[in-house]
């Protein structure tokens, strides 16, 4: 009675090695991964990226984007339109 066969072991091989290529690929693009307390996301060089993000209540969230090279401040709140504040450029 054997507890592995040579098919299950093949497959367990095949499975790790696609395992190992997925994390490969991981790593050679971990540089553009962005790691933003609450949000994490591919970064793709677009126009509008989250700076920061804050949990300022159980319900209400505020998030500095950047659009373009200026920053806004997004006020949010469940059961309210988003309230959008553009910030002054710091010196």
């Amino acid at each position: 009675m054997d507890i592995l066969r040579p098919d299950q072991i093949l497959t367990l091989g095949l499975f790790l090695g696609l395992l190992g290529l997925l994390w490969l690929v991981v790593k050679l693009k971990a540089p553009g991964i962005l790691k933003t307390p609450g949000i994490s996301r591919f970064a793709n060089g677009g126009r509008i990226r989250v700076t920061e993000a804050a949990a300022l209540g159980p319900q209400d969230r505020a998030l500095i984007l950047a659009v373009d090279g200026r920053e806004f401040l997004v006020l949010r709140s469940r059961g309210a339109a988003p309230v959008v504040l553009p910030l002054e450029a710091r010196p």
